[in-house]
This record gives C-alpha cells, sequence and structure tokens, in this order.
C-alpha cells in the first residue's frame, strides 16, 4: 500500500498546500487584496469562470487583464450581452483592429467558437457569456487555452439566489452557497456581487490556492454625470466599427 501512495504522492499533477511558490505567469487585476488572495494575480492561460450578475463592473475588473498587450494577438468577445462600444474598447486600451466580435445562435456554438479560437493561437484572451457549461466542455475549453498559451473568460449568470437570511443581513454567499455546481477543472472560479461603490469577490475555487470569501474592493463602476460629461467632451477616438461576424 505504501508504495502506490508514494507514487500518487510524487504526481506532478498533485498539489501540496505547502508548496506555495509556482513558477506561473500571473495578470496582475489592479486591486491588491485580491491579487494577494490570487497569489499574484489572474494566470496568463486557462479557464477563468466569473459567476454574476450583468453590469456589476464584472468586465472592468478584469480590464488589466483582458489588455495585456501582445504582439499580434486578438481579443475575442463571444455573444457579449449588450453592444460593445469602440471608444469604450478604446478607453480600456484596446484597439478596434485587436477585437473580434462573435455572435452565435446556440450554447453549442458558442463554446465551439470559443475553442475553435483558442486553438487558433491568433487571440490573447477569449471573452465567452454563456448560460451553463458540463465538466465535459469547461475541460475541452481549459485544455484549448493552456496548450495555446491563452486565456479564456467565461460569464455565467447567477444560477442560486440569495437565501431570504442572506437578503436580510445584506452579505454576500459564501463559496458553498454559492454555487450547487459539481467542481469544474477549470484554473479559477469566482462568484461576484457588486454594489454601486464596492465590489465583493468569492473565490470559489483556485489552482495552487486556498478558497476565499468576501474580498471586498472598491469598485465604482456606475459613471456618474461628471463622468459621462468628462467623455463627451474628451472622446476624440476615430468612430471605427468593430470587425463582428455570426
Amino acid at each position: 500500500m505504501n508504495k502506490p501512495l508514494s507514487v500518487l504522492n510524487n504526481h506532478p499533477h498533485i498539489w501540496r498546500a505547502r508548496e506555495q511558490k509556482q513558477n506561473e505567469t500571473k495578470f496582475s487585476l489592479g486591486f491588491p487584496r485580491l491579487d494577494k488572495a490570487l497569489n499574484g494575480g489572474v494566470a496568463s492561460t486557462g479557464l477563468v469562470r466569473i459567476a454574476s450578475l450583468t453590469g456589476v463592473g464584472e468586465l472592468s475588473l478584469f480590464k488589466d487583464v483582458i489588455c495585456q498587450h501582445r504582439t499580434h494577438k486578438l481579443v475575442v468577445f463571444i455573444n457579449p450581452p449588450g453592444r460593445l462600444q469602440s471608444p469604450w474598447l478604446e478607453n480600456l486600451g484596446l484597439k478596434t483592429q485587436q477585437v473580434l466580435v462573435v455572435k452565435t445562435h446556440t450554447q453549442q456554438e458558442s463554446l465551439w467558437a470559443a475553442e475553435q479560437c483558442l486553438k487558433s493561437t491568433a487571440c490573447h484572451c477569449v471573452v465567452l457569456w454563456s448560460n451553463t457549461i458540463s465538466q465535459k466542455e469547461a475541460r475541452r475549453l481549459q485544455v484549448a487555452a493552456t496548450h495555446n498559451d491563452a486565456l479564456c473568460l467565461l460569464y455565467t449568470p447567477v444560477h442560486r439566489p440569495l437565501s431570504s437570511s442572506s437578503k436580510q443581513q445584506n452579505r454576500p454567499l459564501s463559496s458553498a452557497q454559492a454555487s450547487s455546481d459539481d467542481a469544474l477543472p477549470i484554473t479559477l472560479d469566482l462568484y461576484l456581487q457588486g454594489t454601486p461603490h464596492a465590489l465583493s469577490v468569492n473565490i470559489r475555487k483556485q489552482r495552487h490556492g486556498w478558497p476565499k470569501d468576501n474580498i471586498v474592493i472598491s469598485h465604482k463602476w456606475t459613471p456618474d454625470n461628471n463622468a459621462i460629461k468628462w467623455a463627451m467632451t474628451h472622446n476624440t477616438l476615430s468612430d471605427q466599427a468593430l470587425h463582428s461576424v455570426s
């Protein structure tokens, strides 16, 4: 019995809690508390699932990751919930020539398109919106991303509503409460809850790290009148159409 356990213990895919140092490239999110909880930030490759309501700042949270500059690499948005505006993307730091928007008719087409983009080696980041994903589908995206030096951000809705006690106490769900899903074979699994001036991040699962709940970061995602007036006054960006396929 000792010999098989020894073989298992030495397997390269087994992570031990004492092994904190990892030679893994990370992208900082720009929020020190969250980056620390993620041991330096988001891995540069693999599949990251973000469960949240739409419009709480879930995309802006990853702007530093999405805008990482890689020569001749594309950022692909698949089935975004709204129309992406080129001035907003350019203000983030993305050139419209680097952006491709893909619109599909079914969930299966979306997952297929994401996998093909990741396998193409032409993409730095694929941002996908999908209602559900199975373990098999997640594994395919994870393998395609890690084997081709790419990152896939998967945005999914929050499937389980807040309990009455959580609503009354106005606090985010724990990692265990937030999802009834089985653990997916992915690099990082996050659950977000937003307020007008902050964002609460729950780390459900992370490679080479521990889950952690209720990481509150200051994140004012709702623009006020001053921000809108400034944008209208200073927006001198060219009105270039985004490349879109469907």
